[in-house]
């Protein structure tokens, strides 16, 4: 039988037990995190729209590596293009829904783009060359933007 004494201290361990885990839990009042969800953004397979995206950029940037700005090169130029490449050969396999073609040229001409930008800022002796080396592959991309039937071809979807 249980003495008033040790009836007290249970009775008060009770007591701050139940006041222990009231305040340990999260009230139920409170309003729960609203969690933003976002659209994944829209991811394209057509070699056509990751053409005409080098296209617009290389004429945006370009001129920062002719002028030389050297503090500029990197995040204006060079990770952007690279970026853009990289996505390109990740979506766009020759069974998508326009196969590469000559397209493929301006995904090069982005690749000289780079290269160029990076012996400018590196002073390298090779400048000139990649130079020339981007402006023959951009006027590759160009030709193939404004030609698209020679070589940009859709997959057939009648084989058999």
């Amino acid at each position: 039988m249980l003495t008033f004494n040790s009836k007290s201290v249970l009775f008060t361990s009770l007591v701050g037990v139940i006041l222990l885990l009231q305040a340990c839990s999260k009230p139920a009042q409170e309003p729960a995190e609203q969690v933003e969800i976002k659209a994944a953004p829209k991811l394209s397979n057509d070699a056509t729209t990751y053409a005409n995206e080098a296209w617009k950029f290389i004429n945006e940037v370009d001129a920062v590596v002719y002028a030389k700005k050297i503090n500029e090169i990197d995040e204006k130029v060079r990770k952007p293009a690279r970026k853009l490449s990289t996505d390109w050969r990740i979506n766009v396999k020759m069974t998508d829904s326009v196969t590469e073609g000559k397209y493929a040229l301006c995904r090069k001409a982005l690749t000289s783009l780079d290269t160029w930008a990076r012996e400018t800022v590196e002073n390298t002796g090779s400048v000139a060359h990649k130079q020339a080396d981007y402006e023959r592959d951009k006027a590759q991309c160009k030709d193939a933007i404004a030609n698209p039937a020679l070589g940009n071809t859709k997959p057939h979807t009648n084989l058999f």
